[in-house]
Parts: C-alpha cells; structure tokens; sequence
C-alpha cells in the first residue's frame, strides 16, 4: 500500500471521504451530502480547522462556523433580497429556504451550497505521485429551487487534494447555458493554531482595505490596509483585536499567490490564493477562539457594486466557458 490514500467512512449516517498522508500524518475529510464540506483536518492528531460538535448539530444550526464551507453561487453577504447583473434585477426568493440570512443586518448571506445534499463524487483516487484526491459536482442547473435564485445554467466542480504537506481547493465553474453569467464564489475555513489567541500573529498579503458600511457590505472605496490594522502586513499579534473586513490589491508571488498566515505557539497555518482570488475576508472574532482567511474571487456584494459602477470588474463566463480556482492551506510545526 503507497503513502496516500482515500478512504471512505460512515459518520453519522453520512458518507464521508477522507484523503490520507500516512507519511505526514494528515487526515482531511469531506462531506459530499452536506454542502461538499470539508469538515476536518488534522495533522498527527491535531486540529487545522474548527471541528464540528457534531454533523447532526452543524446540519440544524444553519450557521457555517466550522471546517471549510463554500460559499456560492455568491460569497458573503448581499444587500438586500436582490441583485443585478448585465442591467438585469434578479429577486431572492426566501421562502425557498435555501440561503441564509446574516442575523444583525438580515442580508442574505454565504451563497446557496453549503448545506446541499445534492453533490455527487465523480473521482475518489490516489498514488503517490499525484496524492490523495476526490472531485465532487454540483450540478446546479438540473435543480428549479436553485435556477429560482440564480439563473444561470451552471455545473460546479471541486477538487480536494492532498499532497506535499499541502491541501489544494481546486474550484471549477463551467457555463452550460446559453447567455454570459457572473462568477462570484468564496471559502470560510476556520483555522485553530495552538497556544493563546492573544498571542496569535497573523500576516496579510494585500495592500488595500475594502471600506465597508456598518452592515459590512463594502462602499466601492479603498484605503491602505495598514490604515486599517497596524502592522498587519508584517507580523501582527492579534492580542484583543477584533476583525471582520475584506482586503484586496494581494502582494503576489512570482507565480501569482498570494501567501497569507496565522500562527500560533508552534504551529502556522498558510493560506496560498491564486490570481483567481483577489479578495480576502478575515475574521477574528473576540467571543470564539478560531481565525478565518476566506479566499473570495472578488469583493463582498460583488454583483450590485459592480451594477452601481463602485467596481469595475467582475468575472463573466460566456457560453461553454470554464472558471478555475486554487487556493491551498499549509499546515507546518504540527
């Protein structure tokens, strides 16, 4: 038997697959009928991400705040139960059920996916030269209660992989319709380093600051992030600092990543985004101890900023094309 493998488990009464590094000692597991939801990752035994209390609990409550969730076919909020695209008023409808709602503002919130049962596995393999894999799909466009609120014939595909000491999130997003659509979609991974959260640094890989309303939903406008927290660019220890904000502008490497991080007594946890991404959401709450770095292909409320011309780009497919996405989390000091 090689280094990697995956193996599929019953938790709960869910199927669940867990991609193996026996070498590093790395175990991440995905739930397809929740959400196609990474629900845990461990590294010889210790926790990367925020585990969940239990399925059953993370499946009623509705409220993300665990693992690493999507969020599409929109990333964060929206301000209001509409949103326009190419001059168009599309309408959420909330009887549906099939969003969420942010609990202060009322906004929809964190897409349409992340408690869908309808994902199916379409790949589920390993070796030692390529690691441990599973794609799932979403076909999107097959459902009425998903087209009701984005009508934009889709099929969505994520891959996990395993490899390297490395976790890669490989989004693909292909446009079977017959008209352009957006493409605006995120990630919410929920990140435990040891040690004291007041003694948590963190490093921010952008430049700007996306100025937002007090219902956080960003305004158009852009200031310097160290304007906005300190030090972050550098090293910058967390202490009682409370953050809930989106950055943009991200300092890339030679090959288009932008390298973000949290740490902790010992262990560091790199979020690696590429050119697909170009806004992060960070959120460091005071009353839960957990660090979120959300890879987003673009800002908050994206669709409406765009239409009231308060950005200028937007990602659009035409018919038949295809959206690819990476973005990878580095677990070191475990």
């Amino acid at each position: 038997m090689g280094n990697f493998s995956v193996k599929k488990r019953t938790v709960e009464g869910h199927a669940a697959y867990h991609l193996i590094d026996a070498h590093r000692r790395m175990d991440f597991g995905v739930v397809p009928d929740i959400g196609n939801w990474g629900y845990q990752f461990k590294v010889k035994g210790k926790d990367v991400l925020l585990r969940p209390e239990s399925l059953e609990k993370y499946f009623k409550d509705h409220g993300l705040g665990r693992g690493n969730p999507l969020m599409a076919p929109f990333a964060n909020r929206i301000d209001g139960d509409h949103y326009y695209f190419d001059g168009k008023k599309y309408l959420l409808n909330g009887e549906l059920g099939n969003f969420l709602r942010d609990p202060e503002s009322g906004y929809p919130i964190h897409g349409l996916l992340a408690y869908d049962k309808r994902w199916e596995v379409t790949k589920a393999q390993a070796s030692d030269a390529t690691g441990a894999g599973i794609t799932s799909r979403m076909e999107f466009y097959k459902y009425p209660d998903l087209m009701a609120q984005f009508p934009f014939a889709h099929a969505h595909e994520v891959t996990y992989r395993l490899k390297s000491g490395k976790l890669e999130c490989s989004t693909k997003i292909t446009n079977v319709g017959g008209s352009k659509m957006p493409v605006h979609f995120g990630y919410h991974p929920y990140f435990i380093p040891d040690g004291p959260r007041e003694e948590w640094t963190l490093h921010v890989a952008a430049q700007s600051h996306w100025i937002v309303t007090p219902s956080l939903i960003p305004t158009g406008e852009l200031e310097p992030v160290e304007r906005y927290l300190h030090g972050c660019t550098g090293v910058l220890t967390l202490g009682r600092t409370y953050i809930d904000q989106g950055v943009t502008d991200l300092d890339r490497d030679k090959d288009g990543r932008a390298h973000f991080w949290v740490a902790g007594k010992t262990q560091k946890i790199e979020v690696i985004m590429d050119r697909q991404f170009s806004t992060a959401v960070l959120f460091a709450p005071l009353d839960m101890k957990f660090v979120c770095i959300e890879p987003q292909t673009g800002p908050t409320n994206a669709f409406n900023l765009k239409h009231e011309g308060k950005i200028q780009k937007l990602n659009i497919l035409g018919p038949g094309e295809t959206f690819r996405s990476s973005y990878w989390i580095v677990p070191t000091g475990f």
